[in-house]
């Protein structure tokens, strides 16, 4: 016969849990993932660890809890990477660099297997999908995504313009690659 678990020993479990949750480290800025999830991934799966304090600050992750690279993630910490509050402005470049190296590879084979094949809805594109379009990197991508997120959905692709930063000449080297249906 099984016996049931003591009570102290599931209170104690659960403490031990709510003190990982709201003690544990500063973590990166995410675009899907739950703060729960960030708290549990590994050291590795970030661009780089600070130590302020005594606490560590976990900047960028960009790796899923298997180490596997996560494009859209990468793609999102990229865009939003200079909203990170940083202690030392040397880790921020370093950081920099070692996210860079792996949207390049990344890039690279974007445009070796031509992902861009038809036109891409920009009310519903991942932002895998918009760093494929030309003239859009990162910063744009986010930038695309929140103000669908946020303000409204396009309903004409003229209407990209209204995003800050895209302009007369972003519009005109997209404007065939787009659609909002």
């Amino acid at each position: 016969m099984r016996q049931p678990y003591k009570k102290p020993v599931i209170f104690t479990f659960l403490f031990c849990l709510l003190s990982i949750f709201l003690c544990g480290e500063n973590s990166g800025i995410c675009q899907d993932w739950s703060k729960v999830k960030i708290q549990l991934l590994p050291d590795s799966s970030f661009a780089l660890i600070e130590v302020e304090k005594g606490q560590k600050i976990r900047h960028s992750p960009h790796h899923d809890a298997n180490g596997k690279l996560d494009e859209e993630q990468l793609i999102y910490v990229l865009g939003t990477f200079d909203k990170e509050v940083w202690v030392d402005q040397v880790n921020k470049e370093t950081a920099r660099k070692h996210l860079i190296n792996h949207y390049d590879k990344f890039i690279t084979k974007v445009r070796k297997k031509g992902l861009l094949q038809g036109s891409v809805n920009i009310n519903q594109a991942k932002l895998t999908k918009l760093v494929a379009l030309p003239q859009i990197g990162p910063v744009l991508a986010v930038k695309i995504t929140e103000y669908r997120n946020l303000v409204t959905s396009f309903t004409s692709i003229e209407q990209i313009k209204k995003v800050e930063s895209i302009g007369s000449a972003t519009f005109n080297a997209i404007k065939f690659y787009i659609n909002v249906k």
